[in-house]
């Protein structure tokens, strides 16, 4: 027969299991949330607010940021019946329903667990964001993606009030392409040093062989399991350096193709009587 110590155990484990997946979904459903905001602020116009230091700056336009604009990932996510803003109304008002639910249901389950308290609560968060990191780095690279597709198209409103020509305006069309494709790069870089990063901490371990395992002589299955350990962690280390590597190649050609398209637009400008600086750097 269980004795009660046992019981308790499991309670108690039991406890700790549930309270630990509503942090869970209570996190992921916040960061969903977030996104689901920049999307909506987007729509509004209110991604983005200029600072004073910004109009206070010579030779400089200051851009209208109250623009009403849709990222295509929303875009790409309607049909005739919907409008893009009762879709993210939509998402964005269901989230929040979820999360004020689980919300509803952790109070409960908190307020009943006996032992529980700040100290537990924190550790649990600390070990839960930190499985989450990768996922919220993600959510974290879409929000500015989305926050430079916003300047862009600022900008691009802003340069078809100049009463430009058609050669310019395709040249700004080609400006602003090498622009995502460099702000792109340089955060998908820096997306995958914060990943090599957290991976490189929390590696401390390395996987181990069954065959390696089964093997009786100690000196020997030692001798294997450190020669393994060291193939294991070069392999990981050739692929790190590959994949950086690639990366900050595909940034520096971004970067340059950028920096030409820059000059270019300044060379058609170069003799103009009223020429304004555009925040095109």
């Amino acid at each position: 027969m269980m004795n009660i110590s046992s019981i308790v155990e499991d309670n108690i484990r039991d406890d700790l299991q549930h309270t630990s997946i509503l942090i869970y979904k209570m996190q992921i459903l916040s960061m969903y949330h977030l996104l689901w905001t920049s999307y909506w602020q987007s729509g509004l116009g209110q991604l983005i607010k200029q600072t004073s230091e910004q109009q206070q700056q010579q030779n400089y336009v200051v851009y209208s940021m109250n623009i009403s604009f849709w990222p295509k990932e929303i875009k790409q996510n309607i049909d005739t019946s919907t409008s893009s803003m009762d879709l993210v109304c939509y998402h964005r008002q269901e989230l929040e329903r979820q999360l004020r639910q689980i919300q509803i249901e952790w109070n409960n389950k908190v307020n009943h667990f006996s032992g529980y308290n700040l100290k537990v609560e924190q550790l649990l968060k600390d070990y839960i964001i930190q499985n989450l990191f990768e996922f919220q780095k993600e959510i974290e690279h879409k929000i500015k993606l989305v926050t430079y597709d916003y300047q862009i198209e600022a900008i691009k409103q802003e340069f078809n009030r100049q009463n430009s020509t058609e050669y310019q305006k395709k040249i700004m069309k080609q400006l602003c392409l090498k622009r995502d494709e460099k702000e792109t790069t340089e955060q998908e870089l820096k997306f995958l040093q914060e990943r090599i990063n957290h991976f490189n901490v929390l590696d401390q371990t390395f996987e181990h062989s069954a065959i390696i395992d089964s093997i009786e002589n100690i000196e020997i299955r030692q001798q294997l399991q450190q020669q393994y350990r060291k193939i294991i962690q070069q392999a990981k280390t050739d692929f790190y350096m590959l994949s950086l590597q690639t990366a900050e190649e595909q940034r520096t050609r971004a970067r340059l193709n950028y920096d030409n398209e820059v000059n270019k637009m300044y060379s058609i400008h170069h003799n103009a009587f009223d020429f304004t600086i555009l925040p095109l750097k």
